[in-house]
């Protein structure tokens, strides 16, 4: 007969009714839930009914079903489990018998059942499917969400026929059965101090999955609160209590009692035992002080700082000797790291003095405790006279690079009168785009970067300014707002070349490539920035010698780096710090490179002495310094030296900027400050020298030279390449004063 019906069914689809029955249930009550997730569900087919052919062959012949009924169990994590009754029905039979189609099935949360019909076709060589039960694809009926672990039984019916069923679904709750590992239940509480970082974990198993609720109450007065809540789907679980209080405050000392329950089933409930103590006692470690020794509260507050183990009321006293001077208000503070600045001004108004002061940290914990006071003592002294800034590109010659790097950035120093470091406490420094010799732009100036209670501030260029042809620059240094006479030093607008210029228009430069490493700049009434005019300025050009090859990229930031400890020096704030008369002028000094590499050899006449190649010096700059690596005796002529270090170019530019002459013995180039720094005899030392009770003849003690020197102390720029003296100041002011009147 199922023959039969294959080969007809194609006639027969398009005759038989397609019926589809909506699932309709009656729900009955359900017994109190015992577990959240965990159910045995059981699916019974109570009756099975078929009234009529389902498959009538020309009206003749009647084939009926042999029915049989299948569950899907589908859970909310799409997990499926299939059931079928074992033995179908004869065909054409009512069943009113209960069958049972699932058994006890294993559920894990909210689910579903599915249940079709299905007739049994193999006792006549066809199949067991559902095709022939009714047209069209709906075939099974679905009950709606179940709860997971809630008992009770539900009756669903089929409707929509010509085939129909009534199946009943029973839950029972699996509950949980909770095993606590850690704390062990048994035994000793495990101790743990919430105030020193230490946690609480509370682990275990539990044989099902389901919801579970940490539960903390303390054992002195009974107080609880829900620590977590969350349902667990393995077979395991871990908590961690931070031993913080519902509102965030730390558990005070004492026992508590942490259970772990299924929230809607008591009996789960298991409980184990943990102790909050106090490892330490209340105490203030790791104090510290910015900056750690030799405040100067002109340059900024001291701050100090500490760890708290415990939450309280703080405050900082400080001391001088054993006169409080001053004390901060009162600050409630968190447990863990605290701090307390001053500016340097007492209680009385008067101010900080040079000498040791006690900075004491005290507290009051929130139960009432006092902390152990705690204290530090810090020197206290005054910055060395005078407050100067100073600022260079970095690397020395941005230009030299076929284009500006990015992290190009300008430094700033701050010193002192003597040039010795010190800090300030502020330092910022102002860019702004400018254009290449002769195109003056209008300038935009903005604070790239501040720095506070440093001695030293690095800003990196703008990508936008970067990418033009060059920036200009300003940077200023003060002291402590409030301070009495209140000190602030501004190195005023300088301007450096970026990227490689394209050839100079001003009729003053002769050569090309010529870039501004660093040089002064004015501001018009234009608004538009421009170099400061040459006439006006003493002009240093450097070039790179032998060892500086600034056709390679090292070469070329090796001899950019050169460029700028030699200009460093030249301020006297490099290897060997002093007062500089090129920082004193600094307004009026202007640093230049031009690109043309001039050999550096030794001379064959056996003095050592460098000797320069074909060279061709920039027209308008009053000394141009030929940088180099070779091992020779540097040495100067008219307005040219050589320098293998910075201290040398220090040296060499007082020969060729200033016309001063050696001051040591046994060199020859005397003549060279005849008049300025050097003399042809003791009376002409006496007449012209700057102190003629110092006057002393240059020999080595056994020969004289017939040259006499004005500057006593041996350390002096030209001897040891060292400090410029009396004489040496007077060359240069003389020149700078020159410059002043536009005639350089």
């Amino acid at each position: 007969m199922k023959r039969i019906r294959q080969r007809l069914r194609p006639f027969l689809a398009a005759a038989l009714a397609m019926v589809v029955g909506a699932a309709a249930t009656t729900a009955l009550p359900a017994t109190p839930a015992a577990a959240s997730y965990g159910s045995t569900v059981t699916v019974t087919v109570d009756e099975m009914h078929t009234t009529e052919c389902l498959d009538r062959v020309w009206l003749v012949v009647c084939d009926t079903p042999e029915l049989f009924g299948v569950a899907i169990i589908t859970q909310d994590d799409g997990q499926q489990l299939r059931c079928e009754m074992a033995l179908p029905a004869a065909g054409g039979t009512d069943i009113v018998t209960p069958s049972t189609v699932c058994a006890g099935r294993s559920v894990t949360g909210n689910f579903r059942v599915n249940f079709e019909l299905w007739e049994d076709d193999s006792t006549e060589g066809g199949s067991r499917d559902q095709a022939d039960l009714n047209a069209g694809t709906a075939k099974d009926w679905a009950t709606t969400n179940l709860l997971g672990g809630r008992s009770g039984t539900s009756r669903w019916t089929t409707s929509g026929g010509p085939s129909r069923a009534i199946f009943t679904v029973s839950v029972s709750p699996r509950p949980t059965a909770i095993a606590i590992s850690s704390p062990p239940p048994g035994g000793t509480p495990r101790e743990f101090d919430p105030r020193l970082g230490e946690i609480l974990t509370v682990s275990g198993t539990l044989s099902v999955p389901s919801a579970l609720r940490f539960t903390v109450t303390a054992q002195a007065t009974g107080a609880s609160f829900v620590l977590f809540e969350a349902p667990f789907y393995g077979s395991v679980f871990n908590v961690t209590w931070d031993g913080r209080w519902s509102d965030g405050s730390y558990a005070a000392v004492g026992g508590y009692t942490i259970t772990v329950a299924d929230p809607v089933d008591g009996a789960s409930a298991r409980t184990t035992q943990a102790r909050v103590i106090q490892r330490v006692g209340l105490a203030f470690t790791g104090m510290t002080s910015q900056p750690a020794t030799n405040w100067q509260y002109r340059s900024g507050p001291i701050v100090v700082g500490a760890v708290a183990s415990a939450a309280g009321t703080f405050r900082m006293r400080v001391l001088r000797g054993a006169t409080e001077v001053y004390r901060t208000a009162d600050q409630r503070r968190a447990a863990g790291p605290l701090s307390f600045s001053w500016n340097g001004r007492h209680a009385d108004g008067s101010w900080a003095t040079p000498g040791s002061y006690t900075f004491t940290l005290e507290g009051t914990a929130d139960d009432g405790r006092a902390f152990p006071a705690t204290s530090r003592v810090v020197p206290v002294s005054d910055p060395p006279p005078g407050l100067e800034v100073y600022a260079l590109a970095e690397p020395g010659v941005p230009a030299v690079n076929p284009q500006a790097v990015p992290g190009t950035s300008i430094r700033a120093k701050v010193v002192a009168a003597d040039h010795t470091a010190r800090p300030a406490a502020r330092i910022t420094v102002e860019m702004s785009p400018a254009g290449w010799i002769g195109r003056p732009v209008t300038l935009a100036p903005r604070v790239v970067k501040t720095c506070v209670q440093a001695t030293e501030c690095q800003a990196v260029i703008p990508s936008d300014i970067l990418a033009g042809e060059a920036v200009a620059y300003r940077v200023t240094a003060s002291e402590a707002d409030g301070v009495p006479e209140m000190r602030t030093a501004t190195a005023d607008w300088r301007i450096t070349d970026l990227n490689p210029p394209d050839p100079s228009q001003g009729p003053e430069v002769t050569l090309v490539p010529l870039w501004r490493a660093s040089v002064p700049a004015v501001v018009g009434a234009d608004g538009r920035v421009n170099t400061r005019p040459l006439n006006q300025t003493i002009d240093v050009a450097y070039a790179p010698g032998t060892g500086y090859d600034t056709s390679t990229l090292d070469g070329a930031r090796q001899f950019g780096n050169a460029v700028d400890d030699n200009a460093w020096q030249l301020l006297g704030i490099r290897s060997r710090v002093f007062p500089s008369s090129i920082g004193t002028h600094w307004s009026q000094v202007g640093i230049w490179v031009q690109n043309v590499p001039v050999e550096v050899t030794v001379s064959p006449d056996g003095d050592a002495l460098c000797r320069r190649g074909p060279f061709s010096p920039v027209s308008f700059a009053e000394t141009n310094g030929v940088l180099h690596t070779v091992n020779c005796r540097d040495n100067a002529s008219g307005a040219v030296f050589s320098a293998d270090s910075p201290i040398v170019g220090w040296h060499e530019l007082h020969h060729s900027a200033y016309h001063e002459g050696d001051e040591y013995c046994c060199d020859g180039g005397y003549s060279y400050g005849d008049g300025r720094n050097t003399y042809p005899s003791l009376s002409a030392c006496q007449r012209g020298g700057s102190d003629a009770r110092t006057c002393n003849e240059i020999t080595d003690g056994v020969s004289p030279t017939g040259w006499w020197r004005s500057d006593g102390p041996m350390a002096d720029v030209m001897i040891d390449n060292s400090v410029e003296r009396a004489d040496d100041i007077r060359a240069a002011e003389a020149t700078f004063a020159r410059c002043g009147r536009g005639q350089c």
